[in-house]
């Protein structure tokens, strides 16, 4: 009896080195299996959405604070007039590349459920929560374009002022009141700046596994002219209308330019 049990003890080492090098040799899980893609899809049609919102980012720069960046924002109006900017522009882009494409135009009102828009993408694949993807999915598009916030450096828009020590994302302006050498609108040194911009990223999905194709980033700026009477405060002397427009007019003018290299053949 003791002599079978020292053979049975004697074979335990070899059964678990035998069954660990089992385990590290077992094949890794299978992937998830992809969902076939049933729904019929038009080349010529395109989906767009715009996730902008209304939050103007605000970026202040004082005598008093240096270069030192005072942060807010501002709520522009009427509520989605940016992301219907974006939209219009990215309609304009889409047909005038091809007169027999179509456009689907998308936007929530809810921007809150999609959170920060860097995370709508995992390892490449788009993934948007509740009723909005779905309708877009089953819109028959066969690619969407998918504009949100970016986070970019202010140097990447020519018109800023320098020494900006801060991020830009999305719509947004920079009021620099500190005194320098800086040339402004009218050619006279010493004036604030006051610059809307805009800071995007653009992105083209394919609708049948929603797999990022290309994307396109975009920073540009502006500055408005500032009157000496309202060199004090250029903020205060524009109209909230005055504000939209700009941000409007940046949108409209330099989106189409993105978009066309996105959807060319």
């Amino acid at each position: 009896m003791n002599r079978r049990l020292l053979c049975l003890l004697s074979l335990l080492p070899a059964l678990a080195f035998g069954q660990s090098l089992k385990n590290k040799s077992a094949p890794p899980p299978a992937p998830e299996p992809v969902v076939e893609d049933k729904t019929p899809r038009d080349p010529n049609k395109f989906a767009a959405l715009s996730l902008l919102g209304d939050n103007v980012q605000l970026i202040n720069l004082t005598p008093a604070r240096g270069d030192t960046v005072q942060s807010g924002d501002w709520t522009s109006s009427p509520a989605g007039g940016l992301d219907n900017a974006v939209l219009q522009s990215l309609d304009a882009a889409v047909k005038a590349v091809g007169k027999d494409r179509e456009v689907k135009l998308y936007t929530s009102s809810t921007r809150s459920l999609f959170g920060d828009p860097a995370n709508l993408f995992v390892n490449g694949r788009l993934s948007l929560p509740g009723k909005l993807g779905e309708a877009v999915r089953q819109s028959g598009a066969a690619q969407l374009l998918l504009v949100t916030r970016s986070r970019q450096e202010p140097a990447l828009a020519a018109a800023l002022p320098n020494r900006i020590l801060a991020t830009l994302e999305g719509p947004g302006y920079v009021l620099d009141q500190r005194p320098s050498a800086q040339i402004g609108f009218d050619g006279q040194p010493g004036r604030p700046v006051l610059a809307p911009y805009v800071s995007i990223r653009v992105a083209l999905v394919d609708l049948s596994d929603l797999k990022l194709k290309r994307e396109q980033s975009l920073a540009v700026a502006m500055r408005l002219p500032v009157a000496s009477e309202a060199a004090a405060n250029p903020w205060a002397a524009t109209t909230g209308e005055q504000r939209v427009k700009a941000l409007e007019a940046l949108i409209e003018a330099e989106l189409p330019k993105a978009v066309a290299a996105l959807v060319s053949p």
